[in-house]
């Protein structure tokens, strides 16, 4: 997990997080590590090689129960560990993609102002769809496929801006951007509404 401390750098964001909105699409940013291809404008993180240097970053800061939906869309075998997330206060349009270091946890979360932790190694197929947020205390809960797991870890500073962080690590292989009122595809060929948590189902057509 991460520390408590403030960031060190956050130029060009300013505000209290409970003045963002959570109105625009999230995308990837542009900084990411050097095994990271972004594709389908950015709303896609895909490492391409070996199974670290995966780490990334949401292109805007994220508000205060804002939920971040990611889903996996490509997995193996091959390795161990899988997502580590989290988020950062530090802009990540003041950090260059080459000066990441190989792993989020614990080369970045032991660094001022980063904050995430390895999701369960069962999760380890594609089709999930993770959710995650933070309150006004930082505490980080998540979900996963629309079931609330309750919380990640607690402790995150968030009197400054807050960008979402993934590590695409080991037996996650690609992941992307969705959004809490788009239709998908389960699993199980149901096509699901994700809304405020809840899941409805019904045939797809």
């Amino acid at each position: 997990m991460g520390n408590n401390g403030s960031a060190s750098s956050n130029r060009g964001v300013s505000g209290d997080l409970n003045s963002l909105r959570a109105e625009s699409p999230l995308m990837f940013h542009e900084t990411h590590g050097d095994n990271i291809q972004l594709q389908y404008n950015n709303t896609r993180a895909r490492r391409y090689e070996s199974f670290c240097k995966g780490i990334c970053f949401s292109s805007r800061p994220i508000a205060i129960n804002e939920r971040v939906y990611v889903k996996f869309v490509e997995t193996n075998t091959s390795w161990s560990g899988v997502l580590r997330f989290g988020f950062t206060s530090v802009d990540p349009a003041t950090i260059r993609g080459c000066d990441l270091p190989r792993y989020a946890c614990p080369d970045l979360t032991n660094k001022q102002g980063n904050w995430a932790k390895a999701l369960g190694e069962r999760y380890t197929t594609s089709n999930i769809l993770l959710h995650f947020s933070v309150n006004r205390a930082g505490d980080v809960t998540y979900g996963v496929n629309g079931e609330e797991k309750g919380l990640f870890f607690s402790g995150v500073v968030t009197n400054q801006p807050l960008w979402a962080m993934l590590d695409i690590y080991g037996n996650t292989v690609a992941v992307e951007f969705s959004h809490a009122n788009a239709g998908e595809l389960d699993s199980t060929g149901d096509f699901c509404l994700y809304r405020e948590g809840r899941v409805t189902r019904r045939p797809a057509s």
